[in-house]
């Protein structure tokens, strides 16, 4: 049995669950398991009995993003105390872990690091980059070429982004996964067509070109029945609260929380996602779980995962496209039931914990 520690958020938001259960579930099988949580933060180390095992919970010397000398020092004395064979690394601390477990391993302790976000979309959303973006990325890829001996990436659009930002040669497609929070979907009026959008207001999200679609669609089609739901925050909120002013059929609820994003995905006909770059988003693992179908952008690493007219609908993130995708999804020429199934189906076909958890244990260990 090895020693494993993991760097991520112990809690089931999000994600997030997928580190959680993963402890869970090595603990079940006899590895040591070593969990740091930046969220939520515990003061205090913490030992988790789990059915058949038990996990050694701390968090970081302070609840900030640990970058610290401080950081690193308490980590080198974690590091020495359990002296772990494999360090898993999401966002936030994995650098210190990974960085300081080969220093001190002399190179032997196994490093898998995660990559979630794409570097397109981060781009995007920056703009013009500065020199400093410039040497953060450099910075990246020496860390992933010396200090990382695997980088898991949600999808395959994910890994190429690795190989063509980074030259790193070293990555593999584990697909994320989401606690089954489903229960029982909810009765959708036949009268009209509830297409729901969440995540941020940004321009890799191809927001903007989805609203000025649905406003020039709404004007050449008076009576059409689909009603749009945008939900989230960003840098282009004001942008989009100004263009959807006096404008029937679009309702704008700004940031929900996480315990209402259930509710909300599971109320909709189709839940959107009009990416120009995404990695695996997981509003779309949601809206499967869910048992919503979803409307997706050819530009996501989610879209290779579904089958267009089963679970989905595809489209480029055009205007063009998505007046086309309008037109398609009004005239119901397939079945909202059937799509719905098949869309619970791909959940628990490819999504699930015990599918993310058996995956990692038969691929990484």
């Amino acid at each position: 049995m090895k020693t494993i520690l993991i760097a991520h958020n112990y809690n089931e938001t999000s994600y997030s669950a997928m580190s959680y259960h993963l402890a869970h579930h090595l603990a079940d099988l006899g590895h040591k398991v070593v969990f740091i949580s930046h969220k939520p933060y515990f003061p205090e180390k913490k030992t988790v009995k789990t059915e058949k095992g038990e996990i050694f919970l701390y968090s970081w010397p302070s609840e900030k993003r640990p970058t610290s000398i401080t950081d690193y020092i308490w980590f080198a004395k974690i590091y020495r105390q359990y002296t772990p064979d494999v360090i898993v690394g999401h966002f936030v601390g994995s650098n210190i872990c990974i960085l300081v477990s080969k220093l001190m391993s002399f190179g032997k302790v196994k490093t898998i690091e995660y990559y979630h976000t794409l570097t397109q979309a981060t781009l995007t959303d920056i703009g013009k980059i500065p020199l400093k973006i410039n040497l953060l990325l450099f910075r990246k890829k020496i860390f992933y070429r010396i200090f990382c001996d695997v980088i898991v990436c949600p999808s395959k659009l994910g890994k190429e982004a690795l190989e063509s930002f980074f030259g790193a040669k070293n990555g593999i497609v584990l697909l994320n996964s989401i606690t089954d929070r489903f229960k029982l979907k909810k009765h959708i009026s036949s009268d009209s067509i509830i297409v729901s959008f969440l995540g941020g207001l940004n321009p890799t999200k191809g927001i903007v070109e989805l609203v000025t679609a649905y406003i020039k669609y709404k004007n050449e089609n008076q009576n059409s029945k689909i009603i749009l739901n945008i939900a989230g925050t960003g840098t282009q909120a004001l942008e989009i609260i100004k263009l959807i002013q006096n404008v029937d059929g679009i309702n704008y609820l700004g940031a929900i929380s996480y315990d209402k994003v259930d509710d909300y995905l599971n109320k909709s006909d189709f839940t959107i996602i009009p990416s120009k770059f995404d990695n695996l988003p997981t509003v779309g693992l949601e809206s499967l779980m869910n048992q919503t179908p979803l409307l997706i952008s050819n530009n996501t690493g989610l879209t290779n995962y579904l089958v267009d007219g089963k679970d989905c609908f595809k489209f480029d993130p055009t205007v063009d496209s998505i007046l086309s995708l309008f037109e398609k999804i009004e005239t119901k020429s397939y079945s909202f039931e059937q799509m719905r199934k098949e869309a619970r189906i791909t959940y628990l076909d490819k999504f699930s914990i015990k599918s993310y958890c058996d995956n990692f244990t038969a691929t990484l260990l």
